[in-house]
Parts: C-alpha cells; sequence; structure tokens
C-alpha cells in the first residue's frame, strides 16, 4: 500500500468514534483514504456515517496532523499494519470487524503457523499456574505461537511459559502499544522480553491510548480472532476471558477449556464451557490432536523410608513444606534434605513458596 495513503489510514484512527466497522465503510465508499479523511458532512453520510458523528469529524479533524502521527510511530518503533496489507494476520480478517489497522511492535509471526489464545484470571490459583505452565511450555515447543493479553494472572504466565520454551508469543493490549501506555505498567518488562524474543505487542490502539474499561472487549475479540482456538484456564462465569470465548465460537473457532473443581468459583467458567460443547483439556495433546504417548520410563520406586513417606503424601496438587513434615512425622531437615535428592531424581518439583509437587512427566 502507498505511504501516502497509509498516512490517512493511520489519521482517520485518531477520531475515536472511528472503530473497525466505520473505518471499513470508509475503505468500501472512497477510493483512497485521503479523499476519506477530508471528504465533507455529506460526502461521509453517503459513505455510511451517521450524521452527528461526520459532523463531530469535521470539527476535530482539524487537529489531526496525519503526518505527525506517522512520526510518532517511527519514533515509537511502530508499524501500522493495514487490513489489506500481505502481512495482515490472515485469519483475523474473517471475523465481522477486523480492526482497520494493527499498532504492531515487533515482528508478526508467518501467519500460516497455528496460534493458540491463552486466556484466564487475573487472579489466578496455584492450579491456574501449574496447569497454564504444564499446557503452554510443551505447545510453544511444539511450534504454536501462544497469544494473550499480557495481563497479570493467567495471560503473564501464557507468555512467560511460551518465553521459557523458547517459543513466539503475541501480546494483545487495550492500549496503545508505546512503553508508557502499555498495561499493567508491571508487565513492561514482560513485552519487552516478547520483543527480544522475536514475538510482537500489537492493538488496534493509538500511541497514547490509555487502558479504557471499554476497550477490553475490543481487545478480546482480537485475541480470538487471530488464533485458531482459543484456551480457558479459569474464568469466574462473568469474565473478560468468557467474551473471548463467545468470540471465538462465534468466528467458528476452536474452544478448548481446563476442567476445576466444581467448589471452585475460578472453574465455573470452564467447567460450563465444556457442557456448552468446549473440549475439556488436561494435556497438550488434547490441543494438538493427538493421544498422549504411554510412557516407556519404569515407574518410580522409593529406595527408602523417607521417600517412601513423601511419595505417598505428593501428587499433581501443591503441598507445603508443614504438611508433608505433619503428615510424614519426619523431621523438617530430613523432609527438606529428601525431597532435595527426590528432585534431583527428577521426580518431585519445587513449585516456590515451600510447595511441592511429584515432577510432571
Amino acid at each position: 500500500m502507498m505511504t501516502a495513503d497509509r498516512i490517512y489510514w493511520v489519521a482517520l484512527t485518531q477520531f475515536r468514534a472511528f472503530g473497525a466497522v466505520r473505518i471499513g465503510r470508509l475503505a468500501k465508499h472512497f477510493p483512497t483514504m485521503d479523499r476519506a479523511f477530508f471528504a465533507s458532512a455529506s460526502e461521509l453520510v453517503e459513505a455510511g456515517i451517521e450524521p452527528e458523528v461526520a459532523s463531530r469529524f469535521l470539527q476535530e479533524r482539524i487537529h489531526i496532523d496525519p503526518e505527525e502521527k506517522m512520526r510518532e510511530l517511527e519514533v515509537n518503533g511502530i508499524q501500522a499494519v493495514i487490513v489489506k496489507d500481505d502481512i495482515y494476520p490472515t485469519l483475523l480478517k474473517e471475523i465481522y470487524d477486523p480492526p482497520a489497522v494493527l499498532f504492531v511492535r515487533g515482528t508478526l509471526p508467518d501467519p500460516s503457523r497455528k496460534h493458540l489464545a491463552v486466556v484466564g484470571s487475573r487472579k489466578a490459583s496455584r492450579y491456574g499456574r501449574q496447569v497454564t505452565q504444564a499446557l503452554v511450555e510443551p505447545l510453544a515447543r511444539e511450534g504454536l505461537v501462544i497469544v494473550s493479553g499480557l495481563a497479570h494472572g493467567i495471560d503473564s504466565i501464557a507468555h512467560d511459559a511460551a518465553l521459557h520454551a523458547g517459543g513466539l508469543t503475541i501480546a494483545v493490549l487495550g492500549s496503545g502499544v508505546d512503553t508508557d501506555s502499555i498495561y499493567p505498567s508491571g508487565n513492561r518488562a514482560l513485552a519487552s522480553r516478547i520483543l527480544a524474543s522475536g514475538g510482537a505487542v500489537i492493538s488496534e490502539f493509538p500511541v497514547g491510548t490509555p487502558p479504557l474499561k471499554q476497550h477490553f472487549p475490543f481487545r478480546n475479540r482480537i485475541i480470538a480472532g487471530m488464533c485458531h482456538g482459543t484456551l480457558v484456564v479459569e474464568a469466574a462465569i462473568k469474565s473478560g476471558s468468557l467474551i473471548t470465548a463467545r468470540s471465538a465460537l462465534e468466528s467458528g473457532r476452536e474452544v478448548y477449556a481446563v476442567p476445576g473443581s466444581i467448589h471452585s468459583l475460578l472453574s465455573e467458567g470452564p467447567n460450563n464451557l465444556i457442557k456448552m460443547g468446549a473440549t475439556p483439556t488436561t494435556c497438550a495433546d488434547d490441543i494438538l490432536g493427538r493421544k498422549a504417548e504411554v510412557s516407556t520410563q519404569p515407574p518410580y520406586e522409593p529406595t527408602n523410608n523417607e521417600e517412601t513417606l513423601l511419595w505417598r503424601q505428593l501428587s499433581s496438587s501443591p503441598l507445603h513444606l508443614d504438611e508433608l513434615v505433619r503428615a510424614s512425622g519426619l523431621p523438617t531437615p530430613k523432609v527438606l534434605s529428601t525431597l532435595t535428592l527426590m528432585e534431583m531424581k527428577g521426580v518431585t518439583h519445587h513449585e516456590g513458596g515451600n510447595y511441592y509437587t511429584r515432577a510432571r512427566a
């Protein structure tokens, strides 16, 4: 696309009332977007813009400098990817209202690669954190691009797990992608790691856009829209994660859900999705569409009484050191030394905070 016309695509996004649908109408009606930008009110109405919106745009247009907005992108290392560009995510073009412009820092992966959205609660439980790591790492190693929203909780864990596995991940924001606008601010370092690893941070919102509450449903449709499937780990019955899942369903994409305790509020969302037909997901192979391989490794056999006592207590659910001491009847130093030896054998895992589990196979 000609650079001159790209300038006006970007300029039109500066008027907040011009979302994906309205800019789409302009693109269909006008031969070039500079014609749309400088159109009269009556021409805008002919293009399908409501009269009051057209009037407001003419009032605000005088304050928008298209060339200055492009320079602003260059200074911040941001690329404007237009819906007509070849590098625009292929699947995202298929949704009802694809963003007219994506503001991109970093590199968009090859669109032929499988993309998986991973979403969940900002207040993830220990179970949710553990499950996210256990699922995302092998999927990222298999080459799936992990897409999430950079929020605290499941989103952050998914991005981090993908990076830990040496995979690619994309963060989709409900704010601008310039450093000062990245939200939450505590995840700016994570965003930098995503970029350094060859991934991308993207948004349909221009530079300097704050993370307003109403932006996140729009962000969620992008997360679902650019992916072949969406995995919901933990979510309350009313949450943004379920909005993402609904967007995926409306676009005809796969939805995967991690089952959880019927007593956990954070499992209500995934459990309900499973009732509605989502794929119950307990391992990476459920998403990869293959049967889990049967391990050929011989089962672990404790070599002494201390290991036997601790092994009986451990499971995939984290157990605190104090509980292991009480249950085994062993002194704390002996429990710690035995757990260390078992971890060296690869049969236990220290989850942090003095919590231990059996190691994942």
